[in-house]
């Protein structure tokens, strides 16, 4: 036996279970005819010396199923095997299987769908570095939707905030024309200086604005952004430095952005230039230019304590507002998820819990179907365990079944939510945040197998345990 177990272990590096089979057939006559000549030489007849050493071996079939099992992998091939019969009964009742695959297919698609359209709404870290110490911070007021600045306090509290390692500020979004070769209308932002700094954002090619670039008067620069220098340009390197006619003026373009950058105030920007503000005529402005703040949060300081530090620059600002304005503004500072969010992120977890429900909905549903079939099939299970089938092969059986069933229901499912995006896309509002840029990716098609499979052991357990 001891020859046996090495002859098995040789072969392992052996592929294809035909050879396999014919070496343990040849080892096994060897061994059976050297105990045979041994029982021979002890005085018993051949026959019986042959019958002696096949009962050592416990069985020759016995023998050589044991170690064929061993050498060919038998969890896989009960796998195949369970499968094959699991297409097998798809084939002998379509109907069944049909209607099964359809109801996951609708609640797999749907869910998916959904998912693709929430998934960077709760779920995808913004393109910044550390996203979670970023807000968004300034005064808010009836007459402005979002918090903002004025240019008359606004570097006041640039200079005295504590809770900050830095503190930004750009002025919206606005029309501008590219008005060189291919004229384009496109839209243009005023950022600070450390306006990228503070998100924790870098060119792709090319630089930041210098500091001399953001002053008053100061050499005219840009940042295109990538889609931008794609349709534009060509991806061509040489942009950098190029001048380039924006509204008439000429402009140097000093880099391009990433091409997953967006403004924390979800606008677009084709491109970016230096707000270049006259400082100290904005310090005796009243009320100043209208700015939009953003901020880093120093390490350990929650946007409550910043709030709470922020309160004597915003007192200060409330003593500019005229008297009778001054119950209406408010301090706000809050994560930038949160100012492009809004309140979609409750409508996002709502949608995405009602889907969930219609899914779960579908796995009962199959569910119910399978039972009804398991009923039909006592028979045919009775017959296989009287056979020698065990309970767990039973039980594996059966889940393989329902994991198949759940594999053309996925497949199925994101045939259906490709089409589904599509309309959801066409008809939801084009308010709501990413919308344009749903689509499945490998991330939602990973979450769509995952979903089936977990489909397809929920709703194959209960059949199996009955």
């Amino acid at each position: 036996m001891r020859r046996l177990r090495a002859l098995w272990m040789r072969l392992g590096a052996l592929s294809g279970s035909a050879r396999v089979g014919d070496d343990i057939d040849a080892e096994l006559e060897s061994h059976i005819a050297e105990h045979t000549r041994a029982g021979v030489a002890a005085g018993l007849s051949e026959e019986e010396s042959r019958r002696q050493a096949v009962l050592r071996l416990g069985g020759a079939e016995q023998a050589r199923q044991a170690y064929l099992d061993q050498a060919t992998l038998p969890a896989i091939e009960s796998v195949v095997r369970d499968v094959r019969y699991a297409l097998r009964g798809c084939r002998r009742n379509p109907v069944f299987a049909i209607t099964a695959i359809l109801t996951l297919a609708l609640g797999i698609g749907a869910t998916t769908a959904v998912f693709s359209v929430v998934d960077r709404i709760l779920f995808r870290s913004l393109p910044y570095a550390h996203p979670g110490q970023l807000v968004s911070v300034g005064l808010t007021a009836p007459i402005i939707q979002h918090e903002f600045m004025l240019g008359g306090s606004y570097y006041q509290w640039q200079d005295q905030q504590t809770p900050f390692t830095s503190l930004t500020s750009e002025t919206g979004v606005n029309e501008c024309d590219l008005t060189e070769r291919n004229p384009q209308r496109l839209s243009c932002s005023k950022v600070e200086q450390n306006f990228l700094p503070t998100l924790g954002v870098s060119p792709v090619l090319g630089r930041n604005f210098s500091a001399e670039e953001d002053r008053p008067h100061g050499p005219r620069a840009a940042l295109i952004s990538y889609g931008l220098w794609v349709s534009q340009y060509g991806r061509d390197p040489s942009i950098l430095n190029r001048l380039v006619s924006i509204d008439t003026h000429p402009v140097r373009v000093v880099g391009v952005l990433p091409e997953d950058f967006e403004m924390p105030t979800l606008e677009k920007a084709d491109i970016l230039e230096p707000e270049a503000l006259d400082i100290a005529a904005q310090r005796k402005a009243d009320p100043g230019a209208v700015l939009y703040a953003f901020a880093r949060l120093k390490p350990g300081i929650s946007m409550q304590q910043a709030a709470e530090q922020l309160q004597p620059v915003f007192d200060y600002s409330l003593n500019l507002a005229p008297p009778r304005f001054r119950s209406e503004v408010h301090l706000r500072v809050r994560s930038i998820r949160d100012r492009q969010m809004q309140d979609v992120r409750q409508v996002a977890w709502i949608l995405l819990g009602s889907v969930i429900a219609v899914l779960l909905i579908a796995c009962a549903n199959v569910a119910s179907l399978l039972l009804a079939r398991a009923a039909a099939r006592e028979r045919e299970l009775a017959v296989r365990s009287a056979l020698g089938a065990t309970r767990a092969g039973l039980i594996r059986q059966m889940l393989t079944e329902s994991v198949v069933l759940s594999s053309f229901g996925t497949v199925a499912g994101c045939v259906f939510a490709e089409g589904l995006l599509r309309l959801f896309i066409s008809l939801a509002p084009s308010s709501l945040p990413f919308l344009a840029k749903a689509q499945l990716d490998l991330r939602i098609v990973a979450f769509t197998a995952a979903l089936g499979i977990t489909a397809g052991v929920v709703f194959g357990l209960a059949p199996s345990l009955f």
